[in-house]
């Protein structure tokens, strides 16, 4: 038995209102204009000193982190600087092996103010393996001069 009765699934819930102004064959209708659109307020420009939301988050682990934490972040960034310039591992943007012998001996040179200023605060063991793992990059920057 066929249903007789309507379905209101069956009905549109929206409107398709065509606005182009060209007619079905394809040709320029000038006489359908556009529709006016309201008008709204210009958007003020974005402010320089807010950051973007999704950096918030990371701005503010920065600013927790004690000093010395950030000199091992730091010291750790400038390690693998120094291996991508000697040419020991390949650039990680460019995967390329490429070297750069000033820029290495620039890294090394930070590193080992940064481990000095380290002292203080860290564990002797800390220190320890930091200056062991600054000799070996020493080590390797003069291996790879060929001095």
């Amino acid at each position: 038995m066929p249903n007789t009765r309507e379905d209101p699934q069956d009905e549109p819930t929206f409107r398709v209102t065509d606005r182009r102004r060209v007619t079905p064959e394809g040709a320029h209708d000038p006489e359908q204009a556009p529709a006016p659109q309201p008008e709204r307020a210009p958007e003020p420009p974005p402010r320089a000193e807010t950051p973007p939301r999704e950096a918030e988050g990371k701005g503010e682990e920065f600013l927790r982190l004690p000093v010395a934490d950030l000199l091992r972040i730091f010291i750790a960034e400038l390690q693998m600087r120094a291996l991508i310039h000697t040419g020991v591992i390949p650039n990680p943007q460019t995967h390329l092996v490429a070297k750069d012998l000033p820029q290495a001996q620039l890294a090394i040179d930070c590193m080992a103010a940064l481990i000095e200023q380290l002292r203080s605060v860290a564990a002797p063991a800390e220190h320890d393996q930091l200056q062991q793992i600054l000799a070996d990059l020493r080590l390797t920057f003069v291996q790879e001069s060929g001095g």
